[in-house]
């Protein structure tokens, strides 16, 4: 998050910088348990709650998962873990009550632990509470926006808003990750049950994809998708660490990549549904990668261009196998135009 912040300064991407066109919402209020409840079983929630009082720091596991899925936590990780919330809560809210008649603001929500791999009644990949799932429940049930479209771009795989969701024809969730890497999930058979059949996109893509592979991912499965369903909010799962920098996977976008999908979406966003758009940071491992990617994020947010050109070190992609890859979720899905 230092990181971060230090990079938006130096870029001037700040409110004191640009008054008019960047606002930090004030006096935000920590998410309650009844927030919480909206995705979380209340044993889950009592079990963060009990560990960050009597134990932290310790890690939490669900221990019928394999031995890896722990989760480290200090004492304050369940309130770091509300006001996060609440920061996402509140940006969904404003963004509602303001785009009724247009093209109303775009929000970033900078919180910390991410949550796209916890899932309704356990804790996994660092995160402790389904941020983005509960953001769209809100967005539901207290904002009266009945669809609401939910585009995850980390490398990993977004399993716990999978499951959340899968059942769901209300939310469309799109996942686009490295193929066959932490956590296991995400393959492009898994597309929804029951009545969310088919509202659960998975694009696995292969090693070494990057800028190109990410913009034609954008126009042939991400646009027509977002199309199709219509939405009345979009919200994103933002991780960076599909970067070539980052040092946990192997995708090579670029920083300047994060600009094009978020311009893409924002575009989108302006289209379908009034330009409500939410973004909520999730993972990240490359400092210079993350502080990078949030800055051309805030550039595409703002309708500006990127601050980045594309770096000379990135290998070649692997095109033909991502075109066989996204030719088969084109097809599996009934994306073709």
């Amino acid at each position: 998050m230092t990181s971060i912040l230090d990079a938006l300064a130096s870029r001037g991407l700040t409110p004191n910088k640009q008054p008019h066109e960047i606002v930090e919402l004030q006096n935000v209020k920590p998410a309650c348990e009844q927030d919480l409840q909206l995705v979380h079983t209340a044993e889950h929630i009592a079990k963060i709650r009990q560990k960050a009082a009597d134990e932290a720091p310790c890690v939490v596991a669900d221990f019928e998962e394999p031995p890896d899925n722990v989760t480290y936590m200090t004492k304050t990780s369940y309130d770091d873990a509300l006001t996060g919330i609440g920061a996402a809560l509140a940006l969904v809210d404003h963004v509602a009550s303001s785009s009724k008649d247009g093209k109303g603001p775009k929000a970033f929500g900078l919180i910390r632990p991410p949550g796209h791999h916890a899932t309704s009644d356990a804790p996994m990949g660092f995160c402790l509470f389904s941020n983005i799932a509960i953001a769209a429940r809100h967005a539901q049930k207290r904002c009266g926006l009945k669809k609401v479209m939910i585009v995850d771009f980390d490398v990993h795989h977004g399993n716990g808003t999978q499951d959340v969701f899968y059942e769901d024809p209300s939310v469309l969730f799109l996942d686009v990750h490295q193929l066959d890497v932490w956590p296991g999930s995400g393959q492009v058979n898994e597309t929804g049950k029951g009545e969310g059949k088919g509202n659960t996109i998975n694009v696995p893509l292969p090693i070494a994809s990057g800028d190109e592979v990410a913009g034609n991912c954008l126009e042939r499965i991400t646009a027509p998708a977002a199309r199709r369903f219509a939405p009345d909010i979009i919200l994103v799962s933002a991780g960076f660490d599909a970067h070539w920098r980052d040092p946990l996977e192997q995708l090579n976008f670029q920083s300047a990549t994060y600009h094009k999908l978020v311009s893409g979406l924002r575009d989108l966003a302006d289209e379908l549904c009034g330009g409500r758009l939410v973004v909520l940071l999730e993972g990240g491992y490359s400092m210079q990668g993350l502080s990078e990617g949030v800055c051309e994020t805030f550039q595409a947010l703002l309708n500006r261009p990127p601050l980045h050109p594309h770096d000379t070190e990135v290998s070649a992609e692997p095109l033909q196998a991502a075109q066989n890859a996204l030719d088969e979720v084109v097809a599996l899905h009934g994306l073709a135009t």
